[in-house]
């Protein structure tokens, strides 16, 4: 039984909003994070909205361009199938609790999502919390950026569809693209274009 990092919602709350990429107080709330985290099992955690699942969402981007991913019918979240993704990553397991759980958990995700030619810097831009509807209300991201040149190809080829998404063209995916993704992809963009 899969078993994944989660930290109580009361832990959270004073810095929680209901839809939003929240940026201030992150070191507060890694610190929380940190200190409260305790596993639970999965089917639990899904079902249970008094505990946050922490996600490491992992956003790379290259030459004012994103790799983007879509999720086909073999992918195990249902809810998210044929949407556009901007981020990887996933749950934290126990496995992941040698070190830094929250980095070790990122760096796991991404070797086993994609494959990246020759990694660069990791940038951390906030945290994505969604509580308007049911993926969201259980899960909390972490929200990075991670520089990169070369080839970036998925791994997992059964279940995603890798592409480059350009600067340009991030908001003509908005319609089809997970609610994380639409809300990272709105920082991002402001980011490429030194606006925010």
């Amino acid at each position: 039984m899969e078993e994944v990092l989660v930290v109580g919602r009361a832990h959270l709350e004073p810095w929680l909003e209901k839809r939003a990429i929240i940026t201030k107080h992150s070191d507060e709330i890694f610190e929380v994070i940190k200190e409260n985290s305790e596993f639970l099992p999965r089917e639990e955690a899904e079902r249970n909205p008094e505990f946050k699942q922490i996600i490491p969402y992992v956003t790379i981007v290259q030459d004012q361009r994103v790799f983007a991913s879509k999720r086909l019918s073999r992918g195990g979240e249902a809810r998210l199938h044929n949407l556009v993704s901007i981020g990887f990553g996933g749950h934290i397991n126990p496995s992941d609790s040698q070190g830094d759980p929250l980095m070790d958990g990122l760096r796991r995700e991404l070797r086993e999502e994609v494959q990246i030619e020759r990694p660069g810097a990791l940038r951390f831009l906030g945290i994505i919390n969604d509580d308007m509807n049911d993926v969201g209300r259980v899960h909390l991201g972490l929200l990075f950026t991670h520089e990169t040149e070369g080839n970036v190809a998925v791994l997992e080829t059964e279940k995603l569809e890798g592409f480059w998404i350009t600067a340009d063209e991030l908001c003509d995916y908005s319609e089809k693209m997970e609610d994380w993704s639409r809300m990272a992809a709105k920082v991002i963009t402001e980011g490429f274009y030194g606006m925010g």
